[in-house]
């Protein structure tokens, strides 16, 4: 192997390595963020019912 080809390797291995990096880094930070979105409707969820059962109790009255 010539040193042409050898740094056009090495290039290509360290461009290919950023990109698994920032795909890695951006499929964590969505799994994060998935979590956290369906943590917020389920208490946004819970929130609602409660203030549908209280709005209810007051109407029959």
């Amino acid at each position: 192997m010539t040193t042409i080809q050898t740094i056009l390797l090495l290039a290509l291995l360290v461009i290919w390595l950023c990109f698994s990096v920032v795909f890695l880094i951006t499929a964590v930070q969505s799994f994060v963020y998935d979590r956290k979105r369906e943590k917020r409707e389920r208490e946004q969820a819970a929130h609602d019912a409660e203030y549908h059962e209280n709005r209810m109790k007051l109407l029959e009255k």
